[in-house]
């Protein structure tokens, strides 16, 4: 909060001048100033991660700074002298979480100091690569959301301002306003093109083009961004791919055809200050390019200069590719899923509902699936083939189901089912709810089926995942709407990042197999009554 205060504070002081400029399309200075505040010189894309140093540097630390006796030390772990030396060394790693903690408990570390030497320790066991890569994901889980924005106002006044060929822009204030206005105007238009040659940290762009209120169905944006594939980046950057997923997701969400295509270099070389004007936002009207540290770029209408523009970027995209494939409407969505399960033998449903379409019947398709909604009869037919597909997987599939305690009572509480949009069914009644919870139950019982002790990330927020090694998909709900977006993962590096998460999540967050089974069962008494 002291930030937000500070930063807005500052943009009026020391901006008032472009504030009062933006005033005249009747959008208040201190309205525009909290946009600004979306686009401080800061990073979205580089998530602030606190790297622990290796476990001998932060056990021989502890050592020193206590003055602890080693020979002592090693008598109370159980060791020889030579071993702890070992350790302390870093030549060899402790041989459990046990001997760790009766480290800290002879060293009277804190209970954060201790905290530190535990994730030292897991670090590693696993590597600082896996390990944090791993964390990133688990961030990513927890801190999905779809945000939901308003433009500020913009007046058709503004177009004065660029009434010449070529206007030069000199700040990133400037910047952030032509882009607001090219772009809103932009997406009021039928038919309507935005090409942007541009990373996706660019967080004040991202929040234009996530905004509500000018979206239009007829306008398509192709996003070009560059993938990393530096491995000796900073750890602070070591997730950058990751966060550019982050950061365009929302973007899907909107009623206008988004599709972002990736290519791969050294993100730090294409970012360097030494490349001259790298990013571009190209509509109908203008093309705005714009300098690596976004401080300067020129803005132009003219004809001739937008069709050079629009014709290099065309040239670029021929040579990217698409990063997600979107699939829209529920019948391509079903099929989609359909035709995935035919090529499957390994995966992870990882979802905090449950995943309960195995165990609907034909009956309950008939009961609820509203009864106007378009095609309906298809409808059914192709979600019968999907229900029979999903129930004919061989036991010898290795496909797995993870859920969340959580996500089953908001089920019983809500009568939803977490996988189909919400206008095209009406909530089950309490009888099938528990009906299917029971299958549920009795399914935990095989090795199939893993029950979440806590949720991985915001329950209302849910955000689906398929991760097998060579294909998968997410899913997520619109946040003003009741609209599924379903997006094919095309990339294989984020891919790998999922399914290398589900692969190596540890077996002590889960309940065993009978813990589960009677915990839910606890549950459906609970609601039965």
């Amino acid at each position: 909060f002291c930030r937000i205060f500070i930063d807005f504070l500052y943009l009026l002081l020391y901006n008032y001048p472009v504030l009062v400029c933006l005033s005249k399309s009747n959008t208040p200075p201190w309205y525009f100033a909290m946009w600004e505040y979306s686009f401080l010189p800061r990073k979205t894309c580089e998530r602030e991660i606190k790297i622990m140093p290796d476990f001998a540097t932060l056990l021989s630390e502890h050592i020193h700074n206590k003055n602890i006796k080693t020979y002592a030390l090693a008598q109370y772990c159980n060791l020889d002298r030579s071993n702890m030396y070992k350790i302390i060394k870093g030549q060899r790693k402790p041989s459990s979480l046990e001997m760790v903690e009766k480290m800290c408990k002879f060293m009277h570390l804190s209970p954060s100091e201790q905290a530190n030497m535990e994730e030292s320790y897991h670090i590693a066991l696993i590597g600082r690569e896996n390990y944090y890569r791993r964390k990133a994901v688990q961030q990513f889980f927890e801190e999905f959301r779809i945000p939901t924005l308003q433009l500020p106002a913009t007046s058709p006044s503004n177009a004065s301002d660029y009434a010449d060929n070529a206007t030069l822009l000199h700040s990133h204030l400037e910047i952030n306003r032509s882009l607001l206005y090219i772009i809103a105007s932009e997406l009021k238009k039928s038919g309507g093109k935005i090409s942007l040659l541009i990373q996706p940290d660019y967080t004040f762009l991202m929040n234009i083009l996530t905004a509500g209120g000018y979206a239009s169905s007829s306008v398509d944006i192709d996003h070009i961004i560059c993938l990393n594939n530096n491995q000796n980046v900073s750890f602070a950057r070591q997730n950058y791919n990751l966060n550019c997923l982050r950061n365009i997701l929302p973007l899907y969400s909107n009623h206008y055809q988004y599709n972002c295509y990736y290519y791969y270099d050294d993100i730090d070389a294409v970012t360097s200050a030494f490349a001259l004007f790298p990013y571009a936002v190209i509509t109908t009207e203008y093309a705005c390019l714009i300098s690596s540290d976004m401080q300067s770029g020129f803005i132009t209408k003219d004809p001739e200069s937008l069709k050079l523009f629009s014709y290099l970027f065309s040239q670029y995209l021929a040579q990217t590719t698409p990063l997600l494939r979107p699939v829209t409407d529920l019948g391509g969505q079903i099929q989609y899923v359909e035709n995935t399960m035919q090529n499957i033998t390994e995966g992870y449903f990882f979802q905090m509902l449950p995943c309960l379409t195995r165990f609907l019947t034909r009956d309950m398709l008939e009961t609820y699936i509203v009864k106007d909604l378009p095609h309906r009869s298809e409808l059914l037919d192709r979600l019968q083939n999907y229900l029979h597909e999903l129930q004919s997987i061989p036991a010898s599939a290795d496909l797995t189901f993870i859920c969340s305690i959580e996500g089953i009572r908001k089920f019983l509480n809500t009568g939803r089912v977490g996988e189909y949009p919400a206008y095209a069914y009406t909530p089950l009644n309490l009888s099938d709810r528990l009906f299917l919870i029971r299958q549920l139950a009795n399914s935990m019982l095989n090795e199939h089926n893993r029950l979440l002790k806590r949720a991985i990330g915001m329950i209302d927020h849910e955000f689906y995942l398929f991760a097998g090694r060579q294909y998968g998909y997410f899913m997520f709900q619109t946040s003003n709407t009741d609209r599924m977006i379903y997006l094919n993962i095309e990339e294989p590096g984020l891919l790998f990042t999922f399914f290398d998460f589900c692969d190596t999540l540890d077996d002590e967050i889960f309940f065993t197999s009978e813990e589960a089974y009677r915990k839910i069962h606890d549950l459906i008494q609970e609601y039965s009554k």
